[in-house]
């Protein structure tokens, strides 16, 4: 499309003679919500500028999304001069470049019209002024609908290039739309503000990929389901200064629920300050109603802190503390995972027949699950239990599984598979293994493999061992051990060449590892350079590796 600069001037003259007409109260009541918006990035430089309207009294406000795009704060400034902080954001749309977001305080809001305008109908242009409100008239050209009920606007005056973002408001005041400068012609759009204000976040809106681009929060939604929602999935991201904003808005907008001061203190305690921590969850058992959640939350964090954190010690916190939180959540609230978490927390004590005990009275508790049979059988590894009595336990959580089986059964395969290797039942733990495998859908790194390959050559499975060995080294070519146990596994399979070429990668890796060495040598030997095999060995013994002492008096 094409403009003569006689066009242009038409259109501005238009605009300039509607200008003049007589503005209606209502109109400039609007200007007094409009407002300048100013982003920031987190260097504290200057991002954006831009222009925007309060739609209610309470904070709400609409604006363009592109201002946002990469911000890590924002500020707005009302008709009166009154400077606002950017709260949260409530949604956005980038196709359309519209947002809606929050300040806190006390706002001059403009009503949003219950109606579009039609094509051919004057409305009112009102720019951001803190002195006398800057109110022009201008006409709608035309009229497009978009998902069925709201109204995309043209224009074809020439409008100020100062009133991005600005309202169109009609005769009695109510903002219809927003202006939108072209970068290609000389038309403007606005956007139906009943699409923008029609914005409401729900528990997925934290993971919404364009809310995402700004470091600004997104509001806690106002159900507590779906404000939980938002919590945990905003706990999974990797901004820690956003979540951090968000735990704040969870505990301001809900201070009875558990779930914000837990998220806190677990924040505090990842920075170890656990005295803040402490001081978090005693306001939560002060606060929340279900006391048994905050006792709960309280044990699991001093829990976890002696588990993870043991070396960093603080005084007012202990197992015996942990236990005892949960005992209390369990007083105020006889549930049997607080009997669980008091079992391990035992078990971590190192009373083994203690936890046992504990373990197997909750498999007869409403809480049944795999899981319990895998603790007691741990218990009962470190209580020096027999090898049948562990098996039936790991053969108890299995069971727990219908087939066919899916990945949460995984677990107790690989534990299973451990304890019948460790008793030299090597083909059973390798069935196992292969059953671990598939639940898991090959997804693993490559210590599997190498573990599983140790288990079919002791269970003497060569093939199948050459194969997995072969996929630990692709996985991770630069780990010694794996070409050097790829080469030794030749020489079993009457390799020679490849064995010393596997060798010889490892020693490239780490050049004083002597089981390399040693597999080198025996290459070698095999290969019919005896001299300089011995030469090898005597390296591998000069290393430290136990077995070329023997070799090498066997093959001198």
């Amino acid at each position: 499309m094409t403009f003569n600069i006689r066009t242009i001037m038409a259109a501005g003259l238009l605009f300039t003679a509607a200008a003049t007409m007589a503005q209606p109260g209502p109109v400039k009541n609007a200007a007094k919500a409009v407002f300048t918006l100013t982003t920031f990035k987190a260097d504290g430089q200057l991002l954006a500028s831009s222009h925007g309207v309060f739609v209610d009294a309470n904070g709400t406000a609409l604006s363009d999304w592109s201002s946002f795009e990469g911000a890590s704060n924002a500020v707005v400034i009302d008709a009166s001069g009154k400077r606002f902080e950017v709260e949260y954001m409530i949604g956005a749309n980038e196709i359309y470049d519209v947002a809606k977001f929050h300040v806190k305080g006390k706002t001059n809001g403009a009503p949003i019209a219950a109606t579009g305008s039609p094509a051919g109908s004057n409305v009112y242009l009102v720019g951001y002024s803190v002195k006398k409100p800057e109110i022009s008239t201008t006409q709608i050209d035309k009229v497009e609908t978009f998902m069925d009920k709201y109204s995309y606007y043209i224009i074809k005056s020439v409008l100020p290039d100062n009133t991005q973002s600005c309202p169109l408001v009609n005769d009695a005041g109510q903002v219809i739309g927003f202006v939108q400068h072209s970068k290609y012609t000389t038309d403007n759009h606005a956007t139906d503000a009943n699409y923008i204000n029609d914005m409401q976040v729900t528990g997925l809106s934290v993971n919404d990929p364009v809310l995402r681009r700004t470091d600004i929060p997104t509001q806690v939604p106002d159900d507590k389901e779906q404000a939980r929602l938002a919590l945990i999935l905003s706990g999974q991201s990797t901004d820690s200064a956003k979540y951090a904003k968000t735990v704040d808005m969870f505990i301001e907008k809900f201070p009875d629920m558990n779930d914000g001061y837990a998220a806190l203190a677990q924040r505090q305690v990842n920075a170890n300050d656990f005295a803040a921590a402490a001081r978090t969850m005693e306001t939560a058992i002060k606060n929340v109603p279900n006391k048994d959640e905050a006792y709960y939350s309280y044990a699991r964090l001093i829990y976890q802190k002696e588990v993870y954190k043991s070396g960093l010690p603080y005084p007012d916190w202990s197992l015996d503390k942990a236990y005892e939180m949960a005992q209390k959540a369990y007083d105020a609230s006889p549930q049997a995972i607080y009997k669980h978490l008091q079992a391990q927390i035992t078990y971590t004590k190192e009373q083994y027949q203690e936890a046992y005990d504990q373990f197997m009275a909750l498999t007869h508790s409403d809480i049944l699950n795999p899981e319990l049979f895998y603790e007691a059988a741990q218990c009962k590894k470190k209580l020096d239990g027999s090898h049948e009595e562990i098996i039936e336990l790991l053969d108890s959580a299995i069971s727990y599984f219908k087939k066919p089986y899916t990945s949460e059964a995984a677990p107790y395969f690989y534990a299973r598979a451990g304890e019948l290797a460790e008793k030299g039942e090597y083909r059973k733990a390798v069935a196992d293994y292969n059953q671990y495998d598939t639940l898991m859908l090959g997804r693993h790194p490559a210590d599997f493999y190498y573990v599983r390959e140790q288990c079919e050559i002791k269970g003497r499975l060569f093939q199948q061992a050459l194969i997995d060995i072969e996929i630990a080294t692709r996985l991770a070519p630069a780990v010694s051990l794996y070409w050097a146990e790829k080469g030794s596994l030749l020489l079993r399979l009457k390799e020679p060449k490849l064995a010393l070429d596997s060798a010889e990668k490892s020693i490239a890796l780490e050049p004083e590892y002597s089981d390399a060495f040693l597999v080198k040598g025996l290459a070698q030997i095999q290969l019919g350079d005896k001299k300089a095999g011995l030469e090898t060995l005597a390296k591998a013994r000069d290393l430290g590796n136990e077995q070329a002492p023997a070799l090498l008096e066997k093959y001198k």
